[in-house]
């Protein structure tokens, strides 16, 4: 999830549905006469309107609607519609503004389902009641692409096919609630309808593959509807594609032959070659040269197409014997039709030639898309089953890569919405030497208010048992004194989301885990009250004792006196996890009696408390300290203050002893410890905000939690103090971060064994990699595409480094030899 910008609040209301209905009827009538109106003299001119995407979760939408006017613009309005949902955003002037934009928030129904399609629509009237054009925005729930379905072949008014023949038909359907049914119309030349109904486990894309007979056709034109229904039985009808049909094949005719490959190839992609022939394709193949001078078969094949289609499709996959990259080469794409022509001796030019070439980049990797889509949250390189774990946030469940084979294994079903996963760990390790994994995974489910922890042996891979967090409310309180003496008390109620986001596991002890700690993010939601609204919390949970602990810490002694309050907090156990408590009693005392009487209470600058949605959170690979990186905007948005971060160390534990006003108050004196000493000092955290003054993507924290990565504007290092020491040039944008296992200690100058390494995604497509010693980039690795997710790094075979991305087309695996990583980053 992230925050809703400053916003207007949308108001729902069939009064003011039913008025932009009416006004987008009469904008309509306004874009046939060159969008002007039969407004006053003076001024015929349209002002213009347009909407833009912003953050999209379960439980919020928001949107960015912009106009503009050459006089001065009346009003700017958008409505929002979609099954269960209806809203309007709007503003009028009363002085002559030229050019506005404001941001809305669309508060999405608790039970709307993930993927439902919302239809935005805007427009604008100026001061002389000229009405703009409507522009229209497609948003979903929960993130990602409206549902659609189209027609990749054949080409619209570019394919024809003679009586007696066929051709190859291809559709793409795509939807967040899983495609249920293809199916196409052909009307016009020929008519019928089919479809293909797909089973559980059902996908988000799904591609069919068949042939469309036109035995049965008249002379004239074919026209191809494609339509798909999704899991809620919503249908949804794509552009049609119109294909011309002929009496008979003809002769002489010559292939027109196409093929579609990125412009960077992974070894094992794959081509898709397209040839069309009115006399038949009867062979259809590629080839894959070195550049020239050399020409010479890097590799190539070719397969016969049995039947009589003047449109044949195949996908090949290459087997490209590449080891260095990036790599140019050059790719040819050949047909031949039933009657022998082919002439591949020529060398093709557009749509007239028999052969197609292109030049491609060869570049590292193997990416694989999910098996049955959806989208990941985050991710954990497991040694000892030498799997990589996925949670898969849109199907419930945790994808299952084997690097040993390279293939998505059967997913492990887990609870709603996992984001964050951690490992539980057995021990802390030793220096230089990663702690111990079990074969327990602990998931995050951000839908609901549960851990998953699952077994991840791979005989026995299932979900153990959910973890039930607790509700934890935090107050603000203020007391009077009565006459009598009597205290009273007055607390206001901030009740938080207890919904988990970004997990990190530690354990106390030196050696052997102890008590286990989940240290979590949680995830907001709108109903969340001034001043936290879309605001999350910080927290741990000993899961060994079920007991809690909620960060606020970081508030402390901050701000003025005006916004300090003292605070309360409870925790409520939820499913028998532990019992109710106080963790932060609003008053402990009196300690002291008579006329010194002493109470002690916290205090907090309490607008702080909160942390913008996304907050990151990462554990060492020694499984003894954590990290946490707030996202959102820097100062100067809306008053929002910088971004901050902090680190933990479970092993400090809670602080004994409180003094003040020349009195300390000890633990086992009548004082509740309640501070925890590993928290990052208040003063630490307000540093880092003045020495970085940014926002954060990101997080990485080393293999013993000595340095910190912070993935911003650049990637910040800072240590446990949060002091800065260096950063690493990188662009803004991409979250993708991590360390090399074993990269440890603070960054200093003098040998590490290889081991002073960061990785980091770019915006282009490719691994960037930087020495922690020195803050230079010192290799780049080129992938096919960028990485937009979680980088993760793992120790594999021969010393080599293996690195794993989420990228839009699923998951990239880059193996970096040792010999490579120690020439390029001594």
């Amino acid at each position: 999830m992230t925050p809703a910008l400053d916003t207007r609040t949308l108001a729902s209301g069939r009064t003011r549905a039913l008025r932009f209905t009416v006004v987008a009827v009469a904008v309509a009538l306004a874009a046939c006469v060159n969008s002007e109106s039969s407004g006053g003299p003076g001024d015929h001119f349209a002002p213009s309107v347009s909407l833009a995407a912003g953050t999209s979760s379960d439980s919020v939408l928001t949107f960015t609607i912009s106009a503009a006017d050459n006089l001065g613009l009346l009003t700017v309005e958008a409505a929002a519609a979609g099954p269960g949902l209806s809203s309007f955003c709007d503003t009028t002037f009363h002085s002559a503004v030229t050019s506005f934009s404001m941001n809305c928030t669309i508060g999405v129904p608790s039970g709307t389902p993930i993927g439902t399609t919302v239809t935005i629509v805007g427009q604008s009237v100026d001061g002389n009641h000229n009405i703009s054009p409507v522009d229209t925005l497609i948003m979903v729930t929960g993130g990602g692409t409206p549902s659609q379905v189209r027609i990749t072949q054949p080409l619209d008014l570019r394919d024809t096919v003679a009586i007696g023949f066929s051709t190859a038909l291809s559709i793409l359907g795509q939807s967040q609630r899983k495609v249920h049914i293809i199916g196409w119309t052909v009307t016009g030349a020929l008519n019928f309808v089919d479809s293909v109904i797909f089973n559980s486990p059902l996908k988000d894309s799904i591609s069919v593959d068949t042939s469309l007979s036109f035995v049965a056709a008249s002379v004239g034109t074919a026209t191809v509807t494609p339509f798909m229904y999704d899991s809620l039985g919503t249908v949804y009808t794509g552009n049609p594609v119109r294909v011309v049909v002929v009496s008979s094949a003809g002769a002489g005719t010559i292939p027109v032959v196409n093929f579609g490959i990125t412009k960077r190839v992974e070894v094992t992609d794959t081509i898709h070659v397209t040839a069309t022939d009115r006399a038949g394709v009867a062979w259809l193949g590629y080839v894959i040269r070195q550049m020239p001078p050399s020409n010479l078969i890097i590799t190539r094949d070719s397969i016969q197409i049995i039947g009589n289609f003047t449109t044949a499709v195949k996908t090949f996959t290459m087997a490209l014997p590449i080891v260095n990259f990036p790599t140019l080469v050059q790719v040819e794409a050949f047909a031949r039709n039933q009657n022998g022509i082919t002439d591949s001796a020529r060398i093709p030019v557009g749509n007239t030639g028999y052969i197609r070439k292109d030049t491609v980049t060869v570049v590292a990797g193997l990416t694989r898309p999910l098996p049955n889509g959806g989208a990941v949250a985050d991710g954990i390189y497991h040694p000892p089953t030498n799997r990589l774990y996925l949670t898969n946030i849109a199907r419930n469940e945790l994808e299952v890569f084997d690097l040993s084979d390279s293939t998505f294994h059967a997913p492990i079903p887990v609870g709603s919405r996992p984001w964050g996963i951690a490992a539980r760990p057995l021990d802390h390790g030793a220096p230089g030497v990663p702690g111990t994994m079990s074969d327990t995974l602990i998931v995050a489910n951000s839908g609901a208010t549960l851990l998953s922890f699952v077994d991840v042996n791979p005989a026995t891979a299932h979900e153990v048992y959910r973890y039930a967090l607790p509700n934890i409310i935090f107050h603000t309180c203020t007391s009077a004194v009565l006459g009598n003496g009597q205290l009273v008390e007055h607390c206001t109620v901030h009740d938080f989301s207890d919904r988990p986001q970004y997990i990190a596991a530690a354990c106390i002890g030196a050696g052997p885990c102890g008590d286990l700690y989940v240290a979590y993010t949680t995830t907001p939601t709108a109903a969340q009250a001034t001043p936290f609204t879309n605001k999350g919390t910080i927290r741990w949970e000993n899961i060994t004792r079920t007991s809690s602990h909620f960060f606020f810490e970081q508030a402390i002694g901050q701000g003025d006196a005006v916004t300090v309050d003292t605070i309360l907090i409870e925790r409520f156990q939820s499913s028998g996890f532990g019992s109710d408590s106080t963790l932060v009693p609003f008053v402990q005392g009196p300690f002291i009696t008579g006329a010194d009487t002493s109470f002690f209470s916290i205090t907090t600058n309490t607008p702080i408390v909160g942390f913008r949605d996304t907050t990151f959170a990462r554990n060492s690979g020694s499984f003894a300290r954590a990290a946490f990186g707030e996202g959102g905007a820097i100062a100067g948005q809306s008053g929002v203050p910088n971004a901050r971060a902090m680190s933990y160390d479970v092993n400090v534990g809670m602080v004994p002893q409180f003094c003040d006003k020349g009195h300390c108050y000890n633990s086992g004196a009548g004082f509740l410890p309640v501070i925890d000493g590993g928290v990052s000092r208040p003063g630490d955290v307000s540093d880092f905000v003045v020495n970085t003054a940014t926002s954060v993507t990101g997080i990485a924290i080393n293999l013993d939690g000595s340095t910190i990565g912070i993935r911003a504007d650049s990637t910040y290092l800072v240590n446990t103090q949060l002091r800065l020491m260096g950063l690493l040039q990188t662009s803004g944008g991409n979250v993708g971060l991590d360390f090399h296992p074993l990269n440890s200690g603070l960054p200093s100058p003098g040998p590490t064994g290889g081991t002073q390494m960061m990785f980091t995604s770019s915006a282009n497509p490719e691994i960037l990699v930087f020495n922690t010693n020195y803050f230079q980039q010192c290799l780049s690795i080129p992938t096919r595409d960028p990485i937009i997710g979680p980088i993760k790094s793992a120790l594999v075979g021969g010393g080599a480094t293996m690195l794993v991305g989420a990228t839009q087309f699923g998951v990239v695996v880059v193996t970096i030899p040792q010999a490579q990583m120690t020439a390029a980053c001594p």
